[in-house]
């Protein structure tokens, strides 16, 4: 499942495509009325992992399109070859056709060669028709030639030093508005778990630096005193009864503006990862360490638009949308999503 530069900075261009991905699994009485009948072309990986979603999302998806692939993985069947896709529409009577990403083997030049673009490299490419629509006019040019500039560019300073102000006073405001309910939910947790409220663990940075991370205890004491770092789960049997409610409400977050006006974190962005996680998903994960390139944050593009038990490599592609289109109104937008999912967590407990 490893992913190409290239595919990474198809990941930047298509911020709109995974939204309305994610919307489409907004609640279950949406999913009837807008089911539609999906074909799929290629039968690959991505194919397989976007049938998995459709089906999950309600869709029905009538199979797959291969021109190499014989049969499918899923139970789905490979209906026929790209030449036969009009027949299949038709046949099938098909809503939706969605072409899975399959790198050419000019994206994969492009790949070797965007991997210098943080060393001054440009690298442009000629867009195809599909490429055009994705991303609208280009004024770039070669002669009357279009060409598009897939160079990785990092926020600007300016930017940056916005958003800080903007973390800053939104961190203050956040402290004085939920004092009352932390105090309540730290009398809450000290009368019923023994062991300390605030929680600490070790997280990695900005620039890979490391620092301790801030949370109301939401766990038994010393929850990983035998079976060492692991990950939790939604139904984890060391979380307290206290942090049930903690976590769904995310009151066990706030701690964590403290870490914002310490400066180790933003409000949005990537999700900070514990040093080991880190290590194996940089050795396993082209790309992954970039996000890393900027300060992470309580919330994120990942958060609001992936679910709890969404792979590391998909909330990657969220991770690296947000970093080469950050803005403070995506960063006002996702708080606002973030507030959302809490309230929307709350009305169905």
């Amino acid at each position: 499942m490893k992913e190409s530069r290239a595919e990474a900075a198809v990941w930047k261009q298509q911020p709109v495509a995974e939204e309305l991905t994610a919307s489409a699994e907004q609640s279950q009485e949406s999913k009837m009325m807008h089911k539609r009948r999906v074909l799929i072309v290629g039968a690959g990986e991505v194919g397989h992992l976007l049938a998995q979603n459709l089906r999950k999302a309600g869709h029905e998806v009538v199979g797959f399109v291969d021109d190499q692939i014989e049969a499918s993985m899923t139970g789905l069947r490979v209906l026929g070859s790209r030449a036969d896709i009009e027949r299949i529409v038709h046949e099938y009577e098909v809503d939706e056709v969605i072409i899975a990403y399959a790198p050419t083997w000019q994206q994969r030049l492009a790949e070797a060669l965007v991997r210098n673009g943080h060393r001054g490299v440009k690298v442009k490419v000629v867009p195809s028709v599909v490429e055009v629509v994705l991303n609208g006019p280009t004024t770039s040019r070669v002669g009357d030639i279009p060409v598009v500039d897939i160079t990785p560019r990092l926020p600007s300073k300016q930017l940056l030093a916005v958003k800080r102000v903007f973390d800053v006073v939104f961190a203050c405001t956040a402290l004085l508005l939920s004092f009352p309910l932390l105090l309540l939910s730290a009398l809450a947790i000290k009368l019923t778990s023994p062991g300390p409220i605030i929680y600490k663990q070790e997280r990695v940075g900005k620039d890979g630096r490391r620092f301790y991370i801030f949370k109301l205890r939401t766990m038994v004491a010393d929850a990983e005193k035998k079976t060492g770092p692991v990950l939790a789960n939604k139904d984890d049997p060391r979380i307290t009864t206290v942090g049930k409610v903690l976590r769904a409400t995310k009151m066990d977050e706030v701690p964590q503006f403290l870490n914002v006006l310490l400066g180790h974190m933003s409000v949005v962005g990537p999700r900070p990862e514990r040093p080991n996680f880190v290590e194996q998903y940089k050795e396993h994960i082209p790309h992954y360490d970039e996000r890393h390139l900027i300060r992470p944050g309580i919330t994120g593009w990942a958060q609001v638009m992936g679910g709890y038990h969404t792979s590391v490599y998909e909330k990657l592609r969220y991770d690296l949308m947000y970093l080469y289109h950050m803005s403070l109104w995506l960063d006002l937008r996702i708080i606002l999503l973030t507030v959302w999912a809490i309230l929307k967590r709350r009305e169905g407990c």
